[in-house]
């Protein structure tokens, strides 16, 4: 006699859950332009810095605990070294990036939650990089067209303090000399500056 046995089978899911990493960071690009400043001696020691410093502060421009001067033009900072011998313009940036990983483990699998950790962590880590990366370059081309379309303006309000400082000077020293007459001052369109003094000796 045949008999026969019917076995039903149950399987039991294998529970999954989704591990996460998330990391942050900072993207800090900062990019510069110096412009050297030369002036002619035309007062003795630092008078012609001194002078070059008064007139900057009527022009807007901040002293700084360190001896520097700084304005903003626009979006860049000019910043006049202590030795009052070169102008830095400089635009600085920061920008914070996030990002995730994530991997499937086997709940209660401690070995396999310890491996889908660690590659969350990998995955965003490299998503993190490639994230900085792209963003390092995009602000890189923004900074290089910022301090491209704002670099003429300090020159130009370097140059007009330059003018103001060489009048001063001389307008001193002539001073020592004896009498001022006159003083005529003509300037052109090239940025050319032109300083006649009269004194009576």
């Amino acid at each position: 006699m045949t008999c026969g046995m019917l076995l039903d089978l149950e399987w039991e899911a294998l529970g999954r859950a989704v591990r996460t990493k998330d990391l942050d960071g900072v993207v800090h690009v900062e990019d510069r332009v110096v412009i050297g400043v030369r002036m002619l001696p035309v007062l003795p020691g630092d008078a012609m810095g001194a002078t070059l410093r008064e007139v900057l502060a009527e022009q807007g421009w901040a002293a700084q605990p360190d001896g520097t001067m700084t304005r903003d033009f626009g979006a860049v900072t000019a910043t006049l070294d202590a030795g009052a011998t070169t102008v830095t313009v400089a635009r600085v940036v920061d920008v914070e990036i996030k990002w995730s990983g994530s991997a499937r483990a086997i709940v209660g699998d401690e070995a396999d939650e310890r491996r889908a950790k660690a590659a969350a962590k990998e995955q965003a880590e490299k998503a993190l990089e490639a994230q900085r990366a792209k963003e390092t370059a995009k602000l890189e081309a923004e900074n290089a067209a910022v301090l491209t379309r704002e670099e003429p303006a300090v020159r130009a309000a370097m140059q007009e303090a330059l003018n103001r400082v060489y009048r001063r000077a001389l307008e001193q020293r002539a001073r020592q000399l004896g009498e001022v007459e006159s003083i005529d001052e003509r300037g052109d369109v090239r940025g050319g500056y032109e300083v006649t003094v009269v004194v009576k000796a």
